[in-house]
């Protein structure tokens, strides 16, 4: 629903499924960390791990429930991050103008954006194969270590490894930028809206093709 000139950005069901993945990636990034270095004594390692798999658990219930309650969202959300365009090349080349932004005070031109800017979409292309990837191999490493070959237990560890990380750097810049993007922040932790005129601003994309007017009843889902 839409009050004034706010527009809906992200559903109820999409904000539980974010609040359950800051809950469970969060522990998850902070134990794998630990357990990569070892920096404690084995007590506390053992610890580490078993809030590493408690939060791995968490996290796959979460995705796995989300997958089939918001199943329609999912498909939205593939399809938006894997549609490219000559906007998006040329977004990158200025990386957003967020370089500009911080370390010159100088603002450049950016090329318009739809619900996800290119960074968010490359974000959730990384996500989306590399908490896949995590899920599959954690679970893996965790409960069936002696299913499988040595070889393919050990590969499975270098890739839960590299994504870890991978994902763990990303994490960084998103919680940066999504306090940077205040309204947004607000928006995915509480209700879910964000001003009108900001949307058409940095996503106008999105606004001119799926949002009506900042009136409207409900969200228009269907890209066009």
């Amino acid at each position: 629903m839409h009050d004034e000139a706010m527009i809906l950005k992200h559903p109820l069901r999409v904000r539980i499924f974010h609040y359950f993945l800051i809950i469970s990636f969060l522990p998850l990034a902070v134990t794998g960390l630990l357990l990569y270095f070892k920096p404690f004594a084995e007590e506390t390692m053992n610890l580490m791990m078993k809030i590493h798999v408690v939060a791995g658990v968490v996290l796959t219930l979460d995705a796995v429930a989300f997958f089939f309650i918001g199943y329609d969202r999912v498909v939205l959300f593939i399809k938006r991050v894997f549609t490219v365009s000559m906007n998006d090349v040329k977004w990158f080349a200025v990386l957003g103008g967020y370089p500009q932004k911080f370390l010159l005070g100088k603002k450049v031109p950016v090329p318009p954006m739809g619900k996800y800017n290119s960074g968010q979409k490359l974000f959730g292309i990384c996500v989306l194969i590399g908490g896949t990837i995590l899920i599959a191999t954690g679970w893996v490493l965790w409960g069936f270590p002696h299913n499988f070959p040595r070889q393919t237990v050990a590969l499975f560890g270098d890739l839960h490894a590299l994504f870890g990380w991978l994902l763990s750097l990303f994490l960084l810049v998103h919680l940066f930028l999504g306090v940077y993007m205040f309204d947004d922040f607000k928006a995915m932790i509480l209700h879910g809206k964000i001003p009108y005129d900001e949307a058409k601003d940095v996503s106008p994309l999105w606004v001119s093709r799926e949002i009506t007017t900042p009136f409207a009843k409900e969200e228009v889902v269907t890209v066009r």
